[in-house]
């Protein structure tokens, strides 16, 4: 039985009070026994049941996580700590949806994009949940519910999505008389880099991608993309090469509509010319023959010191503090989408939300949403290609064409080659929260400073 919405006030909460008509305690604290991906540990939900407020903890090695709403941030950490706000409408929401689901509180959360509820006819409990965050749908299944300190609740979740398989059993359930309001915040950052001085690090010459020269526990030098739309990446080679034990099991997507499977690593020290990080988390998947590299570098490395890249002359610069670069440039705000930097912009004068991957080899490439509410098939007069690009879930078709103008905030770059996506259904290309994702092509134009703490990037014009 699925709810339409009128009838999800009578379905929510999921931890409800077992008497109709009592109030129930306001905090909820539930400990959990975890499987994360294919990695055991433990966690714990925190729910506050007044106002909605809500943490999610995994503690399990390096598939480790947390996100959170503490009723103004919503908010994920790595399994390092470092928490990021995200600002993107479809992340934020995935994270404020369990508040809504679970606390259901007075005070109402209005999602961009409803809930699925499947509700069993016999109890009226709520046994699905169905989120949908960019392109990916997650579900989650509960079960086993039981009768705690004067609440329903269910005792077993099982969650399903693009990265694949967790599962929690609820251990204990507590409920505290109060919990102080930093319960619910975003961890304090991790004191895990080491960056004496600004420093430089000559790029890959010649090559499509920007390609750094990374250590990992003292392994020889591998060759890692800088990956501004990406994350901690590790060939299961380089991964052999370096000795890391590898555990675990899930998937990721990507450009193009497959899901690549994925494990999960470790690693005690990553070193990148002068930075050294700690302790940091890898996924290890086989990137194929499209990519010709041992890994990435991504999120991690720019969420924890300043950057400053120049793709036209294969050099990246890493400072402590982003004013070590100079105020030079145009400042242009982004939010986080998930992990990768989204800036507000405009094709031809036509608002849009972009993402920015230094990851990307191309120049622009636009979701099959944004294609079709602008009819930028016929606007353009674009030609079909098939398999015109391709990403780790597999070749994408799209038509070629060009915008006179793309600004990047108030920064305007002209001439710009795009891919029109015909036809995803799912892969980044599906998501209806973003209009495109700008790739190296554009960038090469500039000289771009990245400023994750402050959730900006600088622009300059080439020197």
């Amino acid at each position: 039985m699925i709810l339409a919405a009128a009838f999800l006030a009578a379905a929510l909460p999921v931890v409800a009070p077992a008497r109709a008509g009592a109030r129930g305690p306001r905090y909820v604290r539930l400990r959990l026994a975890v499987v994360a991906y294919g990695v055991p540990g433990t966690g714990e939900i925190l729910l506050d049941r007044a106002t909605g407020r809500f943490v999610r903890r995994f503690d399990t090695g390096p598939t480790s996580q947390r996100e959170g709403w503490d009723g103004t941030r919503a908010w994920r950490a790595d399994a390092t700590g470092l928490a990021r706000v995200e600002g993107n409408v479809d992340q934020r929401d995935a994270i404020r949806a369990w508040s809504y689901a679970f606390a259901r509180a007075p005070r109402r959360i209005a999602l961009a994009r409803p809930l699925d509820v499947v509700v069993d006819p016999a109890s009226g409990l709520v046994t699905r949940i169905v989120r949908y965050a960019g392109s990916d749908v997650e579900r989650t299944v509960l079960a086993d519910q039981r009768t705690v300190d004067g609440l329903v609740l269910p005792f077993a979740l099982s969650d399903t999505s693009d990265d694949g398989v967790w599962q929690a059993t609820v251990r204990s359930v507590e409920t505290p008389a109060r919990l102080a309001d930093a319960a619910f915040a975003p961890p304090a950052r991790p004191h895990d880099i080491t960056l004496p001085a600004r420093t430089r690090v000559a790029l890959e010459p010649d090559a499509d991608y920007p390609i750094v020269l990374v250590r990992v526990d003292d392994g020889p030098p591998l060759r890692f993309l800088l990956d501004t739309g990406g994350q901690n990446v590790i060939t299961a080679d380089a991964a052999r090469r370096v000795g890391l034990r590898v555990v675990g099991a899930g998937t990721v997507s990507g450009a193009g509509p497959g899901l690549a499977a994925i494990r999960y690593a470790r690693a005690r020290r990553v070193d990148i010319g002068a930075v050294t990080l700690r302790n940091q988390p890898f996924d290890v998947v086989d990137l194929g023959a499209m990519f010709p590299f041992d890994g990435v570098v991504g999120y991690e490395l720019l969420a924890r010191c300043a950057v400053r890249l120049d793709l036209a002359h294969r050099q990246v610069d890493f400072a402590p503090r982003a004013a070590d670069f100079g105020a030079g440039g145009t400042a242009v705000p982004f939010v986080f989408d998930d992990r990768q930097p989204q800036v507000a912009g405009a094709l031809d004068g036509t608002p849009a939300a972009l993402t920015i991957d230094t990851g990307d080899s191309g120049s622009v490439e636009i979701n099959t949403w944004y294609v079709r509410a602008h009819d930028l098939q016929h606007r353009y007069r674009a030609v079909l290609v098939r398999g015109a690009y391709g990403g780790i879930g597999g070749m994408v078709d799209a038509y070629l064409a060009a915008a006179r103008v793309l600004r990047i905030g108030s920064v305007a770059v002209r001439g710009v080659p795009l891919l029109l996506t015909a036809a995803a259904r799912s892969g980044t290309e599906a998501d209806p929260s973003v209009a495109g994702n700008v790739g190296d092509r554009v960038w090469r134009r500039l000289v771009v400073v990245f400023d994750y703490r402050a959730n900006v990037v600088r622009l300059a014009p080439l020197p």
